[in-house]
């Protein structure tokens, strides 16, 4: 080695390491994981998770997807217990997890097309309401519970013949005529668009939406798979 050679060494021993930690870093953030663990609000698991993982499967062909449903305060549990990878649920906040809202969708009342309020031509009034049968949905949410604020505003009170959480359950009441329901519109897109169900309008609309977001750590990186899901856009809905 030349003397110039020698006083270059120490340089190139210095850049040679700087690029070999650069590139680990790079690929520590350009690393995706051959599963990910999605946690997901009950509706979510049945109405969008089927739009999102064939747009997931083709961004990472190889990614094996684990779901796991529940009520969105669960799911926020399993989140903080590092369970779940990330979750898809209606907006919470937690001090230690992000959380984006990724859909916002009008919530609407929806009957059977056989049902008496399906075939008016005009909206219905709040004070129709309450003398109707009503299927209430998921009532713990502050979507519900405005409903039912709203109609006490108005010295009403809203004919529940039955509660549940169950959103396919209370779909299929609705569609057998039992009665009629509040729903968010991407959980009956397929049945309205089938002509199963049909929106009733209202005199007085309801203005409310069912927010979805994305709930990830704040004290980890955010991945692709995070990134890609965050910004999915619903088509449909």
């Amino acid at each position: 080695m030349t003397d110039n050679g020698k006083k270059l060494f120490p340089y190139a021993e210095k850049m040679l390491s700087y690029y070999q930690e650069a590139t680990y870093k790079m690929k520590q953030d350009m690393y995706i994981p051959d599963q990910i663990r999605i946690g997901c609000a009950n509706s979510i698991s049945s109405y969008l998770i089927p739009e999102i993982l064939p747009e997931l499967q083709k961004k990472f062909p190889l990614l094996r997807v684990k779901i796991v449903s529940h009520h969105s305060e669960e799911i926020m549990n399993k989140l903080v217990n590092n369970e779940i990878d990330f979750g898809l649920i209606r907006t919470i906040t937690h001090p230690k997890f992000h959380t984006k809202t990724i859909l916002s969708n009008p919530v609407g009342l929806f009957a059977s097309p056989n049902h008496n309020l399906a075939n008016k031509d005009i909206p219905v009034s709040l004070e129709e309401l309450s003398s109707e049968d009503i299927i209430f949905y998921d009532h713990n949410s502050t979507e519900w519970l405005y409903i039912n604020r709203l109609m006490k505003t108005m010295n009403l009170q809203l004919n529940t013949i039955i509660e549940l959480d169950n959103m396919e359950s209370a779909k299929r009441l609705v569609k057998k005529g039992m009665g009629i329901c509040f729903l968010p519109q991407h959980a009956v897109y397929e049945e309205v668009k089938n002509n199963q169900l049909v929106n009733i309008p209202l005199k007085k609309p309801l203005n409310i939406n069912t927010e979805i977001a994305i709930a990830y750590s704040k004290d980890k990186p955010v991945t692709d798979i995070i990134n890609f899901c965050s910004s999915f856009v619903f088509h449909h809905f």
